[in-house]
């Protein structure tokens, strides 16, 4: 629509001016003048139409179109003296006016230029009558309330054009962010594969390669060859299912086919079997079904953990205690060997600790770790199963399948007892001594941290419920 009234406003500009020009040769007796400014004019109304409004939209300066308008009608004034044909050349000034100047100005230029074609009429004695004062009078009013419309057809488009521009550039800011996003995602998962990975492999291909060398020492010392080699062959078969599961970002092989508390059992006597140290599982609270990355966090801070006991601590003795309350469920693991200095503990290598704590972070647990040089070590992970199902007929069936035998198996009440400690007595070897609410740091009453003036209290039989060794009454070692 605008085009059409642009391109009618530019056609209307040029027959008139012809005509003018027809009329000139006509009725003047030497249209010569005529001739020369009507060529004039022309050429710079073409110039304007070309010229003219892209040298403002290059420069950013709008003073362009009025000045080319001012020339303009300052030849149409010369033509409408020398010839009363060009008079009605007025007609498409008037759209050029309000095209190119304010409202209020084109308003006024209007009415000027009414009244130089009344003017120019009574000049050449053409207007005689009222209609020939109201002709023109109405002509530039139509003209006005066309070039108006357009005005405001002009403005309508402008303003579509603006919010269409602003849309395709928010489209493509949106483009840009999702693509941004997309990266920073595909960053994320990266970096935690790579951190799953790391954690993996520390806590089961490294430690199981920790195990093989410990057996190979082991056979050099004289051992029986048959039984080293064979423990050997059990590990490395052990850490091939591992690492394919790890690839895989499977289920842990050891809780394919049992429950955790089985697979902490089996831990245990592993441990028992390749080292001679004495392992005893205790089980405390009612089982709860547990999602599977919280047994698989839990399997994996334990295989860390008596990865530390083997190859660090020179421990004779350790207990691992899975406790289950309302709202958390609790892996404690607590030896009676030479202990450590945790602040002392900065060695970029040591990877196990920092990997256990980021496990556990990341399901919303955390971890405890406390220990002194010559009083042993505790360790409390933490995971909270608030919100999680409670089903008692679930529960039931866990705590079925966790007492159906095996290694690691649990059955009846049992107080926790084995013989004295090294490293001063006491401390693991008191019964009922346990790792609980009151106790989070792994000590038992007796223990390194009760030595040290905790007053950690010992829980003995009935006092949280029931409570189960790995395998059966009395006091058993795994």
């Amino acid at each position: 629509m605008l085009r059409i009234m642009q391109f009618g406003a530019h056609g209307l500009f040029l027959v008139l001016l012809a005509v003018g020009t027809a009329r000139a040769a006509v009725d003047e007796p030497d249209p010569l003048p005529a001739f020369v400014l009507a060529a004039a004019v022309l050429v710079w109304y073409l110039l304007g139409v070309w010229f003219a409004r892209r040298a403002a939209e290059a420069t950013g300066r709008d003073w362009y179109g009025p000045l080319w308008l001012g020339v303009l009608v300052l030849g149409w004034l010369g033509l409408s003296v020398l010839g009363a044909g060009f008079v009605w050349v007025a007609f498409p000034l008037f759209f050029l006016c309000f095209h190119l100047l304010s409202t209020r100005v084109a308003l006024a230029a209007t009415v000027a230029i009414t009244a130089v074609v009344i003017a120019a009429s009574l000049w050449h004695g053409t207007s005689n009558t009222v209609a020939s004062f109201l002709g023109p009078i109405f002509g530039a009013t139509a003209a006005a309330g066309m070039a108006l419309i357009y005005q405001q057809l002009l403005r309508d488009t402008q303003q579509r054009q603006r919010l269409l521009d602003e849309l395709t550039r928010s489209h493509d800011e949106l483009l840009s962010a999702q693509g941004e996003l997309n990266a920073l995602q595909r960053e994320a998962g990266a970096v935690a594969e790579r951190a799953r990975l790391a954690r993996d492999i520390h806590d089961t291909l490294a430690q199981g390669f920790s195990s093989i060398v410990l057996l190979a020492r082991a056979g050099e010392r004289g051992d029986d060859p048959k039984a080293v080699l064979a423990q050997i062959a059990e590990t490395a078969q052990d850490n091939l299912g591992e690492a394919r599961r790890v690839v895989g970002a499977l289920t842990p092989s050891a809780l394919e086919d049992a429950s955790l508390e089985s697979a902490l059992g089996r831990q245990l006597t592993q441990l028992g079997t390749h080292t001679g140290i004495v392992g005893l599982l205790h089980v405390e609270g009612d089982p709860l079904p547990l999602p599977m990355d919280f047994d698989v966090a839990l399997l994996r801070v334990a295989q860390s953990a008596l990865a530390n006991v083997r190859l660090h601590s020179l421990a004779e003795n350790v207990r691992v205690t899975l406790s289950y309350d309302q709202d958390e469920v609790r892996l404690d693991v607590v030896d009676d060997g030479v202990g450590f200095d945790p602040a002392s503990v900065v060695d970029p290598a040591s990877f196990g600790l920092r990997a256990m704590r980021d496990r556990l972070e990341t399901l919303g647990g955390s971890l405890v770790v406390e220990s002194a040089p010559g009083d042993g070590t505790a360790l409390a992970a933490t995971l909270p199963v608030s919100g999680h199902s409670r089903d008692r007929p679930a529960a039931a069936a866990v705590a079925g399948r966790r007492s159906s035998g095996g290694p690691g198996g649990v059955a009846g009440p049992a107080v926790l007892a084995r013989g004295p400690g090294r490293g001063g007595g006491g401390g693991l070897g008191r019964a009922g001594a346990r790792i609980g609410r009151d106790d989070p740091t792994g000590r038992g009453a007796d223990g390194p941290a009760a030595r040290r003036g905790h007053g950690r209290r010992a829980v003995h039989r009935g006092d949280h419920g029931p409570t189960r060794s790995a395998a059966g009454g009395g006091a058993h070692h795994l």
